[in-house]
């Protein structure tokens, strides 16, 4: 099967990693020097000490008309309305599939109606060393739900041990479990400037957790409270030698998905007069660690 990847982030670079290996695979990055890097040399993936690679073709994405008919939306959260502005790149495209953090750019991918679309949730840990090169920092699987339309292309794809493949019948409840756990360790690995196991160890920290996760469930459709606390505590404690992606666009002075993770958690507490003190305080902290607008 072709397979696009719109982005070579360190999620793009992990999906092209492990789908390369079964399908042909053309990566479409932001910088024509990655897409070069990339198309001479291939991705290469870390993990458990080795070093695989796997060949991929890739090209920038700006300007180019995609021929695959699935094609994966990987970019970061803030930069979909770029990608949903060049719909005319996606006329070829039948499925796409969105994997972002938070639930905020859904209403952007009306854009894309006369589409099958599906979105998902990565719950591996992936850390990108270089333009080529990305760190399998922690197992997990890939879970898959239509959202409106049907798979369609996205129907074959296999995974395996290493890469496993779900899919869901309920894409609101997959999104809002991964928001709920995104909400919680996210923020705090970043505004405490710790790794995610430090977030169980340290008393006061859990504390810290355990408040924010009380406010989240106010606001958010969850099925069952105390299960969605298990699994904040569960994957906070599988990933615990991680640092979060958010930690790691605040060390690295980058833009951070907080509009689009506790951003949008205000905005649901917003519509059901709801107040959120606790998140509002964490939002307004992280905005202005990553240079939030500043007044004069």
């Amino acid at each position: 099967m072709n397979i696009g990847i719109v982005g070579g982030g360190a999620v793009g670079l992990l999906l092209a990693a492990y789908l390369g290996r079964r399908h042909k695979v053309t990566v479409y990055t932001r910088r024509l020097s990655q897409a070069r890097q990339l198309a001479e040399c291939g991705v290469a993936l870390k993990k458990e000490g080795k070093t695989t690679e796997t060949a991929v073709q890739a090209r920038p994405f700006a300007g180019t008309e995609l021929v695959e008919p699935l094609v994966f939306v990987t970019v970061k959260q803030y930069d979909v309305a770029d990608v949903c502005s060049q719909r005319d790149s996606f006329r070829r495209v039948g499925t796409i599939v969105f994997l972002q953090n938070g639930m905020s750019h859904l209403e952007q991918l009306s854009v894309f109606a006369d589409k099958n679309i599906v979105v998902g949730v990565v719950e591996h840990g992936a850390f990108k060393l270089d333009d080529r090169t990305v760190a399998h920092t922690g197992a997990g699987k890939l879970t898959l739900a239509p959202f409106y339309g049907s798979p369609a292309a996205a129907a074959g794809l296999a995974g395996d041990r290493e890469f496993p493949i779900e899919w869901a019948d309920d894409w609101e409840r997959i999104l809002v479990d991964k928001l709920v756990v995104n909400a919680v360790i996210n923020p705090l690995t970043a505004l405490l400037q710790v790794k995610n196991g430090e977030l169980l160890e340290v008393a006061p920290y859990r504390d810290m957790m355990a408040q924010l996760f009380d406010e989240v469930r106010r606001v958010l459709p969850l099925r069952d409270a105390g299960r969605a606390w298990e699994r904040v505590v569960h994957i906070c404690r599988n990933t615990a030698d991680n640092y979060s992606s958010m930690y790691m666009d605040v060390a690295n002075g980058r833009r951070t998905e907080i509009d689009a993770i506790l951003g949008y958690v205000l905005k649901q507490g917003e519509a059901r007069g709801v107040a959120l003190p606790l998140v509002r305080f964490v939002y307004c902290a992280l905005k202005g660690k990553e240079g939030g607008s500043r007044d004069g």
